[in-house]
């Protein structure tokens, strides 16, 4: 089954409102695997824009459904088949197809169609979803005085304490936070909580006093109260993958962000929050997604579950307000993939592509509109290599940018200094 672009955005629209039928959901999925994570959640985003009143007019325009009583009878149909899924012969024939789909998908098509630039000489004999090592964490963590602490690879032991908190690193570089009452350490005035902070090229894991693993993205924060409440809460702002299944308290944890809150007892899952956005992904257990602006809560159960909660502009006055919107069956392993030494992406768009990487090297987009909307690029590039190796993967994909102090532009108002920058990268190679 070839790609169609209008085909999966018609699929895509009815399972967000839950009206798909079982045939167009076996569809969906096989249409799917066509796509990569990263380009199927941009299809996603635009679909969602598309609901909120910006499609053209057509026989659904005066329809409005009555999203709680299909939410309701979905979570039942959806229930009702994952207790079934395993002994139905029609959804091992849909899963034998998707297999072979992917097979077919991976091995033959891609090889004709794609070149994958390889960018991981420093990552060699290196297993392809091997993470990058505990040991390596590093982060700048706010102290009593207001300084700053640098916690990188050689420092271990007890770091820091404030109130009842201590911080400590192991020596397998774990950034551990426990509670300890009888040492009481003071607090300054203002001070509400511990805040942890990762820079560009770093990541940081964090055990939570209840056993809750937290590996943070390049560029994101952690803030973790110094005062005990009754439930384990934490504000993440950036990137984060939450391990909460092992945790020693029933009591439930709460991920806040700027739009909204998780609440999970027993879960792992992905999120990634900023002041416009909220979005995540399960893995396993069961997580509540609430948002504050809508007053609005969403549970999801199954793998690849995925939520998204952010601004859209609407009407004729181009109002913002926030909206929610769910998608079933990601790729959990995909949108995990900042996580890895090694980073394989495949026909993914530009922009998912430029967004992952700048977060990791730091460098500043000038102008995001100015991204290629139609660009593609497969890639497999390694943790340790530089803005270089990324520069030189956009260029390989055809698409000329310009670099400037550590910003990056794809403005045509910066093309005669594009043009400029590719002879002289030309000149350099006819003298080495």
């Amino acid at each position: 089954m070839e790609r169609d672009n209008t085909k999966i955005r018609e699929l895509i629209k009815k399972q967000l409102l839950e009206i798909i039928t079982e045939n167009e959901e076996a569809e969906l999925a096989e249409r799917k695997v066509h796509y990569s994570e990263g380009e199927y959640d941009f299809m996603l985003i635009e679909v969602l824009g598309q609901l909120e009143g910006q499609l053209p007019n057509d026989s659904l325009d005066e329809w409005t459904p009555d999203y709680e009583e299909i939410q309701r009878r979905g979570e039942e149909i959806r229930q009702r088949s994952k207790r079934k899924q395993y002994s139905m012969l029609g959804y091992a024939a849909t899963l034998a197809l998707f297999i072979g789909a992917t097979v077919l998908y991976f091995f033959s098509s891609r090889q004709k169609k794609d070149v994958m630039l390889h960018l991981d000489s420093q990552c060699l004999n290196v297993g392809a979803k091997e993470e990058i090592p505990i040991a390596e964490s590093s982060c700048l963590l706010l102290a009593a005085d207001s300084s700053w602490i640098r916690i990188e690879q050689g420092t271990f032991g007890e770091i820091v304490r404030l109130g009842e908190l201590a911080i400590s690193r192991t020596k397998e570089g774990l950034l551990r936070i426990e509670r300890k009452q009888r040492a009481q350490h003071d607090v300054p005035a203002g001070r509400t909580s511990l805040d942890i902070y990762t820079g560009p090229r770093q990541q940081c894991v964090v055990e939570l006093e209840d056993g809750t693993q937290i590996r943070l993205n390049a560029q994101s924060r952690l803030s973790y109260p110094i005062v005990k409440r009754d439930s384990t809460i934490v504000y993440i702002h950036g990137e984060a993958y939450v391990n909460a299944k092992r945790r020693s308290r029933n009591a439930p944890l709460i991920i806040g962000t700027e739009k909204g809150e998780l609440i999970a007892r027993h879960a792992d899952f992905l999120v990634r929050s900023d002041t416009s956005m909220m979005k995540t992904i399960l893995n396993d257990g069961t997580l509540h997604v609430y948002a504050y602006h809508l007053k609005k809560e969403r549970s999801i159960i199954c793998p690849g579950d995925f939520v998204f909660v952010g601004a859209k502009k609407l009407g004729k006055n181009q109002h913002v307000q926030d909206t929610m919107g769910y998608v079933a069956n990601l790729d959990f392993e995909d949108a995990r993939m900042w996580t890895r030494k090694i980073r394989v992406y495949k026909d993914i768009p530009l922009y998912v592509f430029v967004d992952e990487m700048s977060r990791w090297e730091g460098f500043v987009i000038k102008k995001w509109d100015c991204i290629p909307k139609n660009k593609h690029i497969s890639v497999s590039i390694c943790y340790q290599s530089g803005k270089e190796d990324v520069y030189a993967a956009i260029r390989q994909a055809g698409i000329l940018l310009h670099e400037k102090e550590g910003m990056i532009s794809f403005c045509p108002e910066d093309k005669r200094d594009r043009v400029a920058m590719r002879l002289s990268d030309s000149r350099s190679r006819a003298f080495k």
